[in-house]
C-alpha cells in the first residue's frame, strides 16, 4: 500500500466539484501532487517495478550515496522514457496537509481515493511522482486547501486504511503519460 509520512510535496492543481449522492448534491475536491522520492517508493506499487527502471550505475556515473541505505539501483535504464502512468487507485486513504511554517492548522480528508499515479525515473536513484487525491469536503475545508494552493509547498502525510482497500487493475498495465 502506498504511504507517505511527513513528505514535502507541491500542490499543482486544485479543482472543486459536484458530486450526485442519489438526489443529494455533495461538494468534493481533487488536489494533485507533485513530489520527488527515493525510487524505493514504486516497491509500494509492485514488486519488480523499481528494479525494471533503475539498474547499478557503471563507473562514471553517480552511486548510491553512502549511508543512506539504498539498493544500488541508482542509474535510469531507460533514460528515453517518458514519464509513465500506473493504473493503481486505492480508496479509503486519511491524508493530512501540514504547512511547512509553523503554526499552519493541518488539513485532514478522510475517506480519499488516491488515483492518476505519474512517475518518472531521475538519475541519482530518485522518482518523480505526481498523483490526483480525491474526496468528499465541505466550503471551510475548501476554502483550506484553496490557501494550501497558493502556498504550493506542502508537507504531506498519507495513511493507507486498516483494511486493505485498493482497486487495483488486475494487469497492472504501464502506459506513457499523455
Amino acid at each position: 500500500m502506498f504511504q507517505l509520512e511527513a513528505h514535502e510535496a507541491c500542490i499543482s492543481n486544485l479543482n472543486s466539484r459536484i458530486e450526485r449522492h442519489g438526489e443529494e448534491r455533495a461538494l468534493a475536491a481533487d488536489v494533485k501532487f507533485t513530489t520527488s522520492a527515493s525510487n524505493s517508493v514504486l516497491d509500494q506499487f509492485g514488486p519488480g517495478l523499481k528494479e525494471a527502471f533503475f539498474r547499478k550505475p557503471t563507473k562514471g556515473e553517480q552511486p548510491d550515496l553512502p549511508n543512506i541505505g539504498g539498493s544500488g539501483l541508482s542509474a535510469v535504464k531507460f533514460p528515453s522514457l517518458e514519464p509513465l502512468k500506473l493504473a493503481h487507485e486505492f480508496t479509503g486513504y486519511e491524508l493530512q496537509i501540514d504547512g511547512l511554517l509553523e503554526g499552519t492548522e493541518p488539513i485532514v480528508l478522510v475517506d480519499v481515493k488516491l488515483k492518476r499515479f505519474v512517475f518518472e525515473p531521475k538519475e541519482g536513484g530518485s522518482v518523480e511522482l505526481s498523483f490526483t487525491a480525491s474526496a468528499n469536503v465541505d466550503a471551510d475545508e475548501l476554502a483550506e486547501l484553496a490557501e494550501a494552493l497558493v502556498r504550493e509547498d506542502v508537507r504531506l502525510t498519507l495513511k493507507s486504511p486498516a483494511k486493505a482497500s485498493t482497486d487495483e487493475h488486475p494487469q497492472q498495465q504501464l502506459s506513457d503519460a499523455a
